[in-house]
């Protein structure tokens, strides 16, 4: 599964994940099968002509979005091409990673799905 951190800036797996997905420069993905992390520029992935990556990321193959931020409209459009779109915990690529991975996080603008995990 491929999984995508839109980031403020590229500082490996410690990338703080952005709090605006449409004006993140730069994504992180993540390939659980083979723990391959990758970076995708936003200015690569203009395709559509728009300042909203989300189409061509789901092209890309990408499963599951994990932001601190988004707005209804690229939400809608990852939602429209299957991509589930979860809330970030920590703020941070790695640990947001494994709070994915226990299932402490929650899906964007949804209250079901929450945990008890610590932090």
């Amino acid at each position: 599964m491929k999984i995508c951190f839109p980031v403020d800036s590229f500082q490996g797996m410690k990338s703080t994940i952005t709090h605006h997905f449409g004006a993140a420069p730069c994504f992180i993905t993540y390939e659980t099968d083979t723990s391959e992390a990758g970076l995708l520029y936003a200015q690569d992935l203009q395709t559509t002509g728009s300042c909203n990556p989300s189409i061509e990321l789901a092209n890309q193959g990408v499963e599951v979005v994990i932001t601190g931020g988004i707005g209804p409209g690229a939400l809608q459009r990852l939602m429209d091409n299957g991509v589930h779109v979860m809330q970030a915990k920590s703020g941070i690529v790695e640990e947001d990673l494994e709070n994915y991975t226990k299932g402490c996080l929650t899906v964007y603008g949804y209250d079901e799905g929450k945990c008890d995990c610590n932090g």
